[in-house]
């Protein structure tokens, strides 16, 4: 999913494997169907010349979210927090396999 989501960040077309491989994830249920998202922490260190801006990395997120979304997954969010925070509600929130 990440790697599509970076295609679609670059602007890059899914080359066939990766539209294989994404078919092969779905068809398949290789992967859970609910999953833990990440969210952004609401800010970015400055960012060194070829880096993202905070503006950009917010544009990356919606598009990792928008490409699992699309391909059937069930997004748990993990709010901006510290890390024990962050964890805390991982576990207390834990996936069965």
């Amino acid at each position: 999913m990440c790697t599509a989501a970076l295609a679609v960040h670059l602007g890059h077309p899914f080359s066939p494997l990766l539209v294989s491989e994404l078919e092969r994830i779905k068809k398949e249920s290789i992967y859970q169907s609910r999953v833990f998202f990440v969210r952004n922490l609401g800010f970015v260190t400055l960012p060194r010349r070829g880096e993202s801006s905070f503006e950009e990395t917010v544009r990356f997120e919606k598009i990792h979210e928008d490409t699992y979304r699309d391909f059937g997954f069930e997004l748990i969010s993990v709010e901006p927090g510290s890390v024990v925070e962050r964890v805390s509600l991982i576990k207390a929130r834990g996936l069965t396999c």
